[in-house]
């Protein structure tokens, strides 16, 4: 297949994709529109995974960094590029191990603000209920309604 064929095709293909997608303000053929449910406790132990992952990576991750260096260190003799490609490879490595880490706390501590602020709203509309019922009911009591 030749790049106009397969350019032509992926352009259909996005055209196609365009044609199924649906407004937000569109209700869905055949059913209700769907609604935000937050299962806290999923999300609570999905952010516990995450925060573990990343306290597991920050004892383990660099283990083998001293030896890996010492050895790159070692290795850097005329003639032979083993020892500056084990050092690239250990700066490499503690790159990527803090990267992972610090994207674990991330993912952590954004689940964690995710389940309190949910459940702050929660708590929030449960007592704007209260305030609204306890309102109706004065008027109705007083003669207001």
């Amino acid at each position: 297949m030749g790049f106009d064929e397969e350019w032509a095709r992926i352009k259909a293909d996005a055209r196609d994709e365009i044609a199924r997608t649906q407004l937000n303000s569109t209700s869905p053929a055949g059913g209700e529109q769907g609604e935000l449910v937050v299962h806290s406790a999923d999300i609570s132990a999905i952010g516990v995974q995450a925060d573990e992952l990343a306290t597991s990576l920050q004892e383990h991750g660099l283990v083998a960094d001293n030896p890996t260096r010492v050895a790159g260190i070692l290795l850097r003799t005329p003639g032979f590029e083993t020892g500056r490609a084990l050092t690239d490879v250990a700066e490499a490595w503690q790159s990527q191990v803090e990267t992972l880490t610090e994207a674990c706390l991330g993912i952590a501590g954004h689940l964690h603000h995710t389940v309190t602020d949910h459940a702050g709203g929660e708590l929030e509309n449960q007592a704007e209920l209260v305030r609204a019922r306890t309102s109706e009911t004065v008027r109705h009591i007083t003669g207001m309604a």
